[in-house]
């Protein structure tokens, strides 16, 4: 502004100031004035700088122009065409003007002086498309000239102003005289005389500035010329080097920008570079890897995650593969998806440096060293602190902004920075906010909110990976006592202090602090007269920032209470409401290190209240179609969360009154919604993993093989399917389990095929798998290698009878054999003592216990026969009676069937059988005795139905056969809707992880 007002005087001299142009006129005078040639061919020269800039690592280069062919043709050159496009109808339109579009057209636009601005954030290929546009024929045609200024060069290396100086403009006109092949001689020395006032030697400077500009005016005159002025920091330095305004030459200009032009100039155009698309970056990932043709299924899925990880953003795309090539060059044996989770998550990665250091350039507006730090800090607090998993660049609230940004800046580790920022009259936080939007690194938007008159600002991060940038700064900075310290591996050289400790242990550190600051800040303004502003942080920040802060026990309070539900479905909706809530109960596991969802979360506790509130306003008699689907899709999500606590019993439950919302409404056609929930209510039908024979169908292969045999991997890897895609190897049960005898014990939960999100995690040795966290085996139950044996997770052994050391050894071995697994090639696993078998899937639902009102249970056909069996059994019933078929009602077509007899030397010495769901024509048959034991009679002649051990009875307890044991649990009842339950648990009733039509019909 200040340089705008000198040179408005300027234009406008006093008498006094006549002298003194009149002097420099007279310094700046040649008498042999140099004009620049037009070109002798049909095309002119491409710029230097331009074929730099197109310049690869992957193909050598010769200084003729020629060769720019095949750099256009370089294969990590993404031709992004509409921008390409957008470019060459802006600059060569017709001259008559036939060629015009609307007024919102790019082709809109003035003959002489048009002006183009390319606009984005660092990384984005803004330089590269600007020379892919220089080096086209179509431009090279229409132009006698193309020049080529990179402002950004002068402000990079300490530069301590975001706009040219005189010594800097006189250096970028001599760069042009040499482009254009003329004499770049200027004699235009400032004089200054002592006692000149700042005033006065500005207006100097600005008056030779002036005149360097006349000057090449007069030696374009005449020219087409384009003049492209790349990285454009001030937008007022752009009007320095608009040479037509003294000319008739036309003469127009192309620009690179990241920061934001507050006054555009009339008729000038802005595009918006966008990020890649998925083809494009997915293309440039794959050149950049060396990857191009040795792409299989799997890998897909792997550098799509790449992509997503670099927000589609071309400088960091290119980072990352590169960074992969060299992984892959320097250790061959390392996997893509080792290499992927690298890039995935740590916090230190030196290669991605060039990345950080674009995005780094953003906050070199401001040249002020501490409050360009300062700013840092404040974004990168914004960044950790205003994050949450479903979303990294969420809007904020200005209210919420000023909670964090005046706890920090009023904060005793802040007040030295506090004053740096206060030397730019940087004092509300609202002008720092707005001022990040000229720099580029954040978005705003204005929004109405309830309760206040006027529309209140939002804003965020421009960028995931400003976002990333965000990070990586907060994991490397932290402050003691108002004091920045630096990081000896960490290379930030400003402040002396120097200590060792890792980015992670720094990031957890500032994060635990920054959202402790926000929650008392909060505290501290709730009582205020802005608390009514506070709303919408309260339910859209609140709980997250307490769970981060360590309040965890105030944070799941919070998220029972009726009031706040009820606020927050008010707030943003059913869907959108549930939704937010889930991403706080992920970040809650996220925050006690929790590998794998656990049990005795209280994030269960949540869900569950959840859907009860959800579920109160189905009873409403009248509900418009909306709000039906908005219920059902708030219970979709709660039981999607459900699943990942091994909860499928409660999550099917839930999909099921889904499935009877939709299928009971009047109006609407709801076809696909029902479809849908149908799949929902599939992924809860688990099937047990078994042993099966080798080369028969349902054999489970693993997506992950490499990784998981890598002897250098640093984490776990996730048992994902390739054979069933979509799927993994999960838990199927919430709880450990209890079996054993009166010689040893052991915990275990059986696995079962269910969403890959929900796969375990594993470490394998290769001899044997250890599921995370816990350090449980993967292993064959009881060690009985035999077809059908079901696979679990099983803790350690426990021997009551150390003294009888032989005995405890053999069975010790047996167990073991259990839990040494070999992992095929093909994905295939394998026990190592039995090479014949493999896991794979039953053909069938296994039987287990439900709740008595659940649609899973199982209505018997003949319950009224069995009924009488079991009131008469001990006088009317001889032993050897044939028993009742166990058909079920519930499952048209369908019964209790019998696999393949297991014999168990370990637990109780007899032979154990599966009971599935299958065909009514393979239903087994069975009779009560006179101790209320269900015996089945035919293939499992004998055996009785169980449960194990009767501490066990609970929801989502496995029922099967086996021979009787004292011990064990076989007392069962028949109830009058003629479902079957335990004796000492008539809540609990036989049933399947597959709704009975009977059911959903009632």
């Amino acid at each position: 502004h200040k340089r705008a007002a000198l040179r408005s005087k300027t234009a406008n001299p006093s008498k006094n100031d006549g002298l003194l142009r009149s002097l420099v006129e007279h310094q700046c005078h040649r008498n042999d004035m140099p004009h620049a040639k037009r070109k002798t061919v049909s095309v002119c020269k491409v710029p230097e700088e331009a074929r730099l800039s197109l310049a690869t690592d992957r193909a050598s280069r010769n200084s003729d122009g020629d060769v720019m062919h095949s750099d256009m043709n370089d294969p990590a050159l993404i031709p992004r065409i509409t921008i390409l496009k957008n470019i060459i109808n802006f600059f060569c339109e017709d001259t008559d003007g036939s060629s015009q579009g609307s007024s919102g057209d790019l082709n809109n636009s003035s003959q002489n002086g048009r002006r183009l601005t390319l606009g984005g954030m660092g990384g984005l290929g803004k330089t590269t498309l600007a020379a892919m546009a220089a080096c086209l024929t179509e431009l090279r045609s229409e132009f006698d000239h193309i020049l080529w200024v990179n402002l950004g060069s002068y402000f990079k290396g300490g530069s301590d102003r975001n706009n040219l100086s005189y010594e800097m403009y006189l250096d970028c006109v001599q760069n042009l005289c040499k482009q254009l092949n003329v004499s770049s001689v200027f004699n235009c020395e400032v004089f200054l005389q002592p006692g000149d006032s700042k005033m006065n030697i500005s207006s100097k400077y600005i008056q030779a500035m002036e005149n360097l500009k006349h000057e090449m005016s007069k030696i374009v005159q005449g020219m087409k010329i384009l003049i492209v002025l790349d990285d454009v920091w001030s937008h007022e330095d752009v009007e320095l080097f608009y040479f037509g305004e003294h000319a008739t030459s036309s003469f127009d200009m192309l620009l690179t920008t990241r920061t934001l032009d507050l006054e555009p100039r009339i008729g000038s155009k802005l595009i918006n570079v966008d990020f890649l698309n998925r083809d494009e970056a997915y293309y440039l990932c794959s050149i950049e890897a060396g990857l191009v043709g040795t792409i299989d299924t799997q890998d897909v899925e792997i550098i799509d995650s790449i992509i997503e990880k670099c927000g589609n953003l071309p400088l960091a795309v290119r980072a990352a593969g590169r960074l992969v090539k060299t992984s892959r060059t320097l250790d061959p044996d390392m996997s893509l998806y080792e290499i992927s989770k690298i890039l995935l998550t740590s916090t230190e990665s030196p290669r991605m440096d060039h990345v950080n250091d674009i995005l780094d350039r953003s906050f070199s507006f401001v040249k002020d060293t501490k409050a360009s730090f300062a700013l840092k800090v404040l974004f990168s607090a914004f960044a950790i602190v205003f994050h949450r998993d479903d979303v990294s660049r969420p809007w904020v609230s200005l209210d919420a902004v000023k909670l964090l940004w005046k706890a920090l800046r009023y904060s005793d580790d802040l007040k030295e920075l506090h004053c740096s920022l206060k030397k730019f009259k940087l004092v509300a936080v609202e002008q720092i906010a707005d001022l990040m939007c000229v720099m580029g690194v954040f978005d705003r938007k204005y929004k109405n909110m309830p309760n206040q008159n006027e529309r209140q600002k939002w804003f965020r991060i421009h960028h995931d990976l400003m976002f990333e940038y965000g990070k990586t700064f907060a994991s490397k900075v932290n402050i003691y006592g108002g004091t920045p310290v630096k990081y000896r591996q960490h290379e930030i050289t400003h402040y002396d202090e120097c200590i060792e400790v890792s980015c992670d242990l720094i990031l957890s550190r500032n994060t635990e602090k920054l959202n402790n600051a926000i929650v008392e800040s909060f505290k501290s303004n709730s009582t205020s007269e802005t608390a009514e502003n506070m709303e919408a942080y309260t339910i859209n920040w609140l709980p997250l920032h307490m769970i981060k802060a360590g309040l965890h026990d105030k944070a799941s309070s919070l998220l029972m209470s009726n009031n706040y539900l009820g606020t927050q479905i008010a707030l943003n909706g059913i869907e959108n409401g549930i939704r937010l809530m889930m991403s706080f109960i992920r970040s809650y596991e996220k925050a006690l290190n929790a590998s794998s969802f656990l049990p005795t979360s209280p994030m269960i506790s949540v869900i569950s209240f959840a859907s009860i509130y959800i579920s109160s306003f189905t009873s409403s008699a009248i509900m418009h179609d909306s709000i039906r689907r908005e219920i059902a899709e708030a219970l979709i999500l709660l039981g999607i969360e459900l699943q990942k606590f091994s909860k499928w019993a409660k999550s099917l439950d839930l999909f099921t009154e889904v499935l009877n919302i939709f299928r009971s409404s009047i109006g609407g056609d709801y076809t696909q919604d029902i479809t849908r929930v149908c799949r929902h209510i599939d992924s809860c039908a688990l099937r047990n993993i078994i042993l099966v024979q080798r080369g028969s169908c349902g054999i489970l292969c693993l997506k992950h093989v490499n990784a998981l045999c890598s002897k250098k991997k640093e984490s776990g890897v996730a048992l994902e399917l390739k054979s069933h895609p979509g799927y993994g190897i999960v838990r199927m049960d919430d709880k450990f389990n209890f079996t054993g005898n009166k010689i040893m014990s052991w915990d275990y939960i059986f696995l079962g095929v269910g969403l890959k999100e929900s796969s375990l995690v594993v470490n394998y040795d290769g001899r044997s798998m250890q599921s995370l966290p816990s350090g449980h085996k993967l292993a064959v139950h009881a060690g009985v290698l035999a077809e059908s044996m079901p696979v679990a997770i099983m803790s350690e052994v426990q021997f009551h009878n150390p003294d009888n050391k032989e005995t405890n050894e053999k069975s010790k071995k047996k167990l073991c054999a259990g839990s040494m697994l070999t992992v095929d090639q093909d994905g295939s696993i394998y026990p190592s003592m039995a090479p014949h078998l493999r896991l794979g899937i039953a053909e069938y639902p296994n039987l287990y216990l439900v709740d008595r009102g659940s649609p899973n249970r199982a209505v018997f056909r003949y319950f009224v026969h069995l009924q009488s069996m079991q009131k008469y059994n001990s006088e009317t019933q001889p032993n050897e009676a044939p028993g009742t078929k166990l058909e079920l009602d519930s499952h048209p077509g369908m019964g209790i069937v019998g696999y393949k007899l297991i014999h168990n030397p370990i637990v109780n010495k007899g032979q154990l059988g599966a009971l599935r769901l299958g065909p009514a024509e393979e239903a087994l048959s069975g009779r009560f005795n006179d101790e209320n034991h269900l015996v089945f009679t035919g293939m499992y002649n004998g055996l009785a139905m169980t449960t194990g051990f009767a501490q066990n009875l609970k929801c989502g307890k496995m029922v099967y056969a086996s021979t009787c044991d004292d011990s064990w649990f076989y007392d069962f009842k028949v109830n009058v809707d003629g479902t079957i339950s335990p004796t000492s648990a008539i809540n609990l009733v036989l049933g399947f992880q597959v709704p009975g039509i009977l059911n959903l019909r009632s």
